[in-house]
């Protein structure tokens, strides 16, 4: 399958790295695909196509959003709409804030970003997945004998099934939440992970549904 990464941060070089050993053609999108960080990717990803976002977007038989929020709508922009039509699309970004003072908050209020996504898609088949824990962790978290849980939300259900599916190729138990509008629960979740990072200074953490 072709998968275009939408991001290359942490998240999207983790994923493309996971795609590829899971044996899929990537397409890794960037800002600047011809520049320094071009360059960056190409030798840190070797096997990946580093492109533009709507070549990627265009390629894809799936696309993994991987931007921070204040970005997500300009990555769905460049990617372009219509290129993503009736595309499945893993929704991997949090509605977070910085806070004045520090830290971080949960900006939704009546909405999630995933249901904001899927606004800005309509034709799309938007999946929240991937958004409750980091980069470090995304392709066969290694806990010992306990598999941790990657939660998920959409509303289509084979666009779901497709994604459970990778979840668990990535060596992750899955738990269902239901419709996208679970989205408001997962991304607050978010920011549990986040903050324990933040007071211990380590990613080696997850959590897991029992």
């Amino acid at each position: 399958m072709n998968i275009g990464i939408l991001g290359s941060g942490a998240v999207g070089v983790a994923l493309a790295k996971g795609f590829i050993a899971e044996g899929h053609e990537v397409w890794l999108a960037t800002r600047k695909p011809d520049g320094d960080k071009g360059d960056q990717l190409r030798r840190e990803v070797q096997k990946a196509i580093v492109c533009d976002f709507a070549t990627a977007a265009k390629n894809a038989d799936l696309a993994v959003l991987c931007v921070k929020w204040a970005g997500v709508r300009d990555a769905v922009q460049e990617a372009g709409p219509a290129n993503l039509a009736g595309k499945v699309v893993i929704d991997t970004s949090n509605l977070i804030r910085p806070q004045e003072g520090g830290g971080l908050a949960y900006d939704g209020g009546e909405t999630s970003g995933g249901e904001q996504v899927q606004a800005w898609l309509p034709d799309s088949k938007v999946v929240k997945a991937f958004n409750t824990t980091g980069a470090d962790n995304m392709y066969r978290p290694d806990y010992g004998d306990a598999k941790p849980t990657m939660f998920i939300a959409g509303d289509d259900g084979e666009a779901k099934k497709q994604v459970g599916d990778i979840v668990t190729a990535f060596g992750w138990d899955l738990a269902d939440l239901g419709n996208l509008k679970a989205a408001r629960l997962l991304e607050p979740m978010a920011l549990v992970w986040i903050n324990y990072r933040m007071i211990t200074g380590t990613t080696h953490h997850a959590f897991r549904m029992l």
